[in-house]
């Protein structure tokens, strides 16, 4: 029997259910979530598009089980950790352009939708990162980190926001505060590149937009007013090597002001650890800067 839903909203009914409809796998299919399954816990990040906040799944991710007799069944994990987020805007930009990504190769899982039954905001609901962003991440874990470790990680974000780019997106808000951090059951730790709420259309002329953003990522054409691009997001990935380099968030000690700006704009670029391989900051030193 198929079971019928609905969330009243016809737009959004049609967005779920052209998702569902790429979806090949039932795990990684999105659903309509009523409000009341959610359990919220803690808040565990803010930005400038709205907060975060873990919660608790009564329903649970679905999962696919192996039986004792060695069939497979859809089954789900029943009150699971879930992170939800809710939508600056009605038109669901940020969800849909996740979904896109998601649908290509990108990683972060997204569970669906949900509404505020008080305010009426809708909610994205997707994965908990156990770990944190990556900012929190090195402030207390970068002596334990080798560089084989950090290598991976950034193998994770490069792959991330390649197929954020494949997929005719600018992400235009990418620093470490948005890169989250989970643990896995291998204890293999992964990054995933979130928050999307102020992400666009590539293909789209961005040339007068406003500048907006964390100011040591924010690359100096941008900062000049020439407006996001996809090179902008690749010089904040050469911005995070730096990071990854240091443990310090760039520029660390500076007023992020327009002193700031115009030094970034006439050359000032993050330094780099001692001791970190020529080959590396040759490598950061290529994404645009």
């Amino acid at each position: 029997m198929i079971r019928m839903w609905t969330c009243r909203n016809k737009d959004v009914d049609c967005c779920i259910k052209e998702f569902q409809l790429r979806s090949s796998r039932y795990e990684n299919a999105i659903e309509w979530i009523p409000f009341d399954k959610l359990s919220i816990t803690d808040k565990v990040g803010e930005g400038g598009f709205g907060c975060v906040y873990s919660a608790t799944w009564s329903d649970g991710i679905r999962k696919i089980e192996k039986t004792k007799d060695h069939y497979y069944i859809r089954s789900r994990e029943p009150f699971s950790a879930v992170a939800i987020k809710t939508l600056s805007d009605s038109s669901l930009n940020e969800f849909k352009n996740h979904m896109k990504c998601i649908l290509i190769g990108s990683k972060l899982k997204i569970y669906g939708l949900t509404q505020n039954i008080e305010t009426n905001e809708y909610i994205m609901v997707f994965q908990y990162a156990n770990s944190g962003n990556l900012y929190k991440f090195l402030r207390t874990n970068f002596r334990d980190l080798n560089w084989q470790a950090k290598l991976k990680l950034l193998l994770d974000m490069s792959e991330d926001l390649y197929q954020i780019h494949y997929a005719g997106i600018i992400h235009a808000d990418f620093h470490s505060g948005n890169i989250l951090q989970h643990k896995g059951i291998s204890e293999n730790m992964k990054s995933y590149i979130s928050d999307m709420g102020l992400s666009k259309n590539s293909y789209v002329d961005d040339s007068e937009g406003c500048v907006y953003g964390v100011m040591p990522y924010v690359a100096p054409e941008v900062l000049l007013g020439q407006g996001f691009t996809v090179a902008a997001d690749i010089y904040g990935f050469g911005v995070i090597m730096s990071e990854m380099s240091t443990g310090q968030r760039p520029f660390d000690g500076y007023q992020f002001n327009e002193e700031l700006a115009v030094k970034i704009c006439i050359g000032l670029r993050p330094e780099f650890a001692q001791g970190t391989p020529e080959c590396y900051i040759k490598l950061a030193e290529q994404q645009g800067w």
